[in-house]
Parts: structure tokens; C-alpha cells; sequence
């Protein structure tokens, strides 16, 4: 059985999806430089910190990868492989 690639709901406007990846990137950018100053000046960094900055990351991997996969194609590989089953 072949996957269907998941694509943004067409509902959403383009603003919005805009936002919540310009949102992330802002928060993933201030947490890496607050890890970062942590590290500098010698302070022992929370393993909740480090948690949400991969809960960050993971949410924008998890909202641009439906985008990024868009441009496969459909077909599947190239490499002469049969697909799984």
C-alpha cells in the first residue's frame, strides 16, 4: 500500500502558516542563544530547557516537512529497489 504525501489543510491561510514558522524560528533562535550565554558563563543548563528547545525543533521540522516533501516525486525511488509491502 502506497502513502498519500500530507499536504497543509487548504483552510489555512498563508499568513497564518507563515507566522507559526516565523514564531518558531524566532523562539529556536532565542533558545540557542540563551543555551549558548548558559554554557559561556558556566551555568549548568536544565534538562527542561533542553527539552523545549527539541519540542521547538521538532514542531518545525513537523511544519515544514509536509512543504519540503511536495517536491518528490511521486513515483517513489529511483534506485531499482522494489517498494516495501
Amino acid at each position: 500500500m502506497q502513502m498519500q504525501l500530507q499536504r497543509r489543510p487548504s483552510g489555512v491561510p498563508d499568513w497564518l502558516y507563515v507566522a507559526i514558522v516565523a514564531a518558531l524560528g524566532v523562539y529556536f533562535v532565542i533558545g540557542g542563544i540563551a543555551w549558548t550565554m548558559f554554557i559561556w558563563n558556566g551555568l549548568n543548563v536544565p534538562d527542561s530547557f533542553i527539552t523545549l528547545l527539541a519540542t521547538i525543533a521538532g514542531g518545525l521540522v513537523g511544519v515544514l516537512a509536509p512543504s519540503a516533501a511536495s517536491g518528490r516525486s511521486p513515483q517513489g525511488r529511483d534506485d531499482g529497489r522494489p517498494p516495501p509491502q
